[in-house]
């Protein structure tokens, strides 16, 4: 799961992110939705682009397992290597696993 901030350049919404992160925790938007106690509806809107609030963000991260975080921007550049350095020093022998869109 840590690589799914290397999907951050490409220019992808928030949703979209969210659902990359649903499929890479093998979970449905039905089996999301009833995580978190909200409608099939309403995870796919969100994962289309609509608007959400950040408490929204924060819950279906967490059900994710995943921790929205937000850097400075000066500080970006140097976050991204240290990342890249804690994934290449885990995965020094095995790719970079990406999500499979079926």
């Amino acid at each position: 799961m840590e690589q799914l901030w290397r999907w951050r350049d490409e220019g992808r919404s928030i949703g979209s992110l969210l659902a990359i992160a649903r499929k890479m925790r093998g979970l449905s938007q039905t089996e999301l939705a009833t995580m978190l106690n909200v409608s099939n509806a309403n995870i796919s809107r969100i994962e289309h682009g609509a608007d959400l609030r950040v408490s929204t963000l924060i819950e279906i991260a967490r059900a994710l397992k995943i921790e929205p975080v937000l850097i400075p921007k000066e500080h970006l550049t140097a976050v991204r290597a240290l990342l890249d350095s804690i994934a290449n020093a885990r995965n020094e022998d095995e790719p970079i696993q990406r999500p499979r869109f079926d």
